[in-house]
């Protein structure tokens, strides 16, 4: 009976909360409302029927508003702002949020647009810092807003221990950086909470575009972007990215994840053409996944700069990342390293698809891809497997590169068809001593109009450069020179085009990834490549579904 009453008593009080959450509402028609947009006024009482005018006002409210209440900018409405922009509210919790959001209001005919937002005065759009020494504040979700900048402000600027921060269904564009995770001021002494860090930061489904500097910069324990599209990021070569998920200033971050979004055009010069890598980590960070984006260029607009991912080293201080996985990435005609780590410990690279037609050489798969610096980890313990890489171009070129540093390396069951002529290639690149690799193994390489290519860097370019390098190595028995035959490269198709596909049931028996492109299970013989024979169905980022893993679509915007 005790324990009935405990459980009634709790689920009351939930109701009690609930039903005591307030939303408080405002609507203006500057240009870009809705014809049918009827402003309202700071001195109504800010209901759905009579709301508020401005922005300053909701910002100045929302300061004192109760845990679980929300603040909406009407539908159809937009607001020119040249007010404050902090947001501060110390009462709003992770379980019971804070909302800034959207509202259709009375006057709606049903085709309104989201809120626009526009910070005409180069401000930031919401700025989530309390002034002096850090206290802790968490507990919001900002949802459904068109927020547009004026190059020099922030879309989002989080600081002083900003923690449970959602960001969802946003359109945030023309900002110096769209969303910025700083640092911290030391903690308030009197307040116990305060760690001096921000964490569990999300940005989902949203849009995030022409921003001068960064698309996202900046890093936090349990921040997750997910499901977003970044498009046009940056203005300055080698140091503009749509993501930089930089040093926290904090420490070493755990559990970042980055999935599922798609990357474009990042750090264009003035002939429209990339010049930084799109998806960038520096600093230090463990339990980092980065899994299922789509990372491309145009033909002929990717500069050799324009990397596709890479995690790796570029500060001066020391710099390190651990057990980090990189899966199920399409990394399609960036510039001339398309997945690059370095300072990496336990760091697994699988079921990517990488497709290079650009007309200069790449590294698809490079470890490190730069030297490291002055107290950075060493590398070790880098798995390669699984990955299907297609390069198309005359320049000369390295499928898969694992070198220099580090043991227990693991290189198998990777599928490379490169289709130039170029003696410059080469499969793979791994020029430690055999005691420093657990397997290179299972692996195919094709390379039919390139006769003066190398199965392996140094090994020579015989038509028994293979065999030579398994006798030089004790590995490869069960690699070889063949087509894996890809369904349909130029459509970026590169599972099998048939049962017969020399990549089927060829993989490595029991290092090869247990998952395969898309999430589906291997079976006990398992594939060659990112693609999985007959695997079942593929649920995606996007909730589709396909049932014929020999059949690939990839819906590039």
């Amino acid at each position: 009976m005790a324990r009935r009453l405990t459980v009634a008593l709790l689920l009351s009080l939930a109701c009690l909360a609930e039903a005591r959450a307030v939303e408080y509402h405002v609507c203006a028609c500057d240009a870009g409302a809705d014809a049918d947009c009827v402003s309202g006024s700071d001195g109504a009482p800010g209901s759905a029927g009579a709301p508020w005018l401005s922005f300053d006002k909701a910002r100045t409210e929302f300061g004192s508003i109760a845990a679980g209440d929300a603040i909406r900018f009407c539908r159809g409405g937009a607001w020119n702002i040249t007010a404050g922009t902090r947001w501060v509210n110390g009462d709003c919790t992770a379980a019971q949020r804070c909302v800034v959001g959207d509202y259709t209001p009375p006057w709606a005919s049903g085709n309104e647009n989201r809120p626009i937002l526009v910070r005409a005065d180069g401000g930031h759009g919401f700025a989530l810092e309390d002034g002096g020494d850090a206290e802790h504040e968490e507990g919001y979700l900002f949802e459904n807003l068109d927020m547009r900048g004026q190059v020099s402000g922030w879309g989002f600027f989080f600081y002083n221990d900003i923690d449970d921060v959602t960001l969802r269904n946003l359109s945030i564009t023309g900002f110096g950086i769209g969303v910025h995770l700083a640092g911290s001021n030391a903690c308030n002494g009197a307040d116990p909470e305060c760690d001096g860090r921000n964490e569990r930061i999300v940005l989902e489904d949203s849009y995030v575009a022409d921003s001068e500097a960064q698309g996202w910069l900046g890093a936090s324990s349990g921040s997750k972007i997910l499901r977003n599209t970044f498009e046009a990021n940056g203005t300055t070569a080698i140091f503009d990215h749509n993501i930089y998920v930089s040093g926290s200033g904090g420490g070493q971050t755990q559990g970042i994840e980055v999935v599922g979004n798609t990357l474009y055009q990042s750090a264009l010069d003035g002939d429209g053409v990339c010049r930084a890598v799109s998806l960038v980590v520096h600093g230090e960070h463990d339990d980092l996944l980065i899994a299922d984006n789509v990372v491309h260029e145009d033909l002929g607009f990717a500069g050799p700069g324009c990397w596709g991912i890479a995690v790796d080293n570029g500060y001066s201080a020391p710099e390190g990342f651990t057990d980090v996985v990189i899966r199920g990435n399409a990394v399609l005609n960036v510039g001339n390293v398309g997945i690059g780590v370095g300072a990496c410990v336990r760091c697994t690279i699988e079921n990517n698809l990488i497709v290079h037609q650009q007309d200069f050489g790449v590294t698809a798969i490079a470890a490190p891809d730069r030297a490291p610096g002055a107290g950075d980890l060493e590398q070790e313990d880098i798995t390669v497997r699984n990955n299907s890489i297609w390069i198309d171009t005359q320049g000369s070129a390295t499928a898969i590169r694992v070198r220099e540093f580090g043991d227990d390396h693991i290189v198998v069951s990777n599928a490379i068809h490169y289709t130039g002529t170029s003696n410059g290639f080469n499969c793979l690149d791994t020029d430690l001593p055999a005691a420093d690799y657990t397997e290179i193994d299972h692996n195919l390489c094709w390379f039919p109009s390139a006769p003066g290519a190398e199965w392996a860097d140094g090994f020579g370019n015989s038509p028994n450069a293979l065999q030579a390098w398994r006798n030089a190595t004790g590995f490869g028995d069960q690699s070889a020179m063949a087509d894996p035959a890809f369904a349909n490269p130029g459509a970026f198709d590169l599972s099998a085009a048939s049962a017969s596909s020399a990549m089927v049931d060829a993989g490595h028996p029991t290092l090869s990834s247990p998952l395969s492109f898309g999430g589906p299970p291997r079976d006990l013989d398992p594939d060659i490549g990112a693609w999985e024979w007959g695997a079942g169905e593929l649920i995606f980022t996007d909730g589709f579904e396909s049932g014929d893993t020999s059949a690939w679509d990839l819906d590039i915007p």
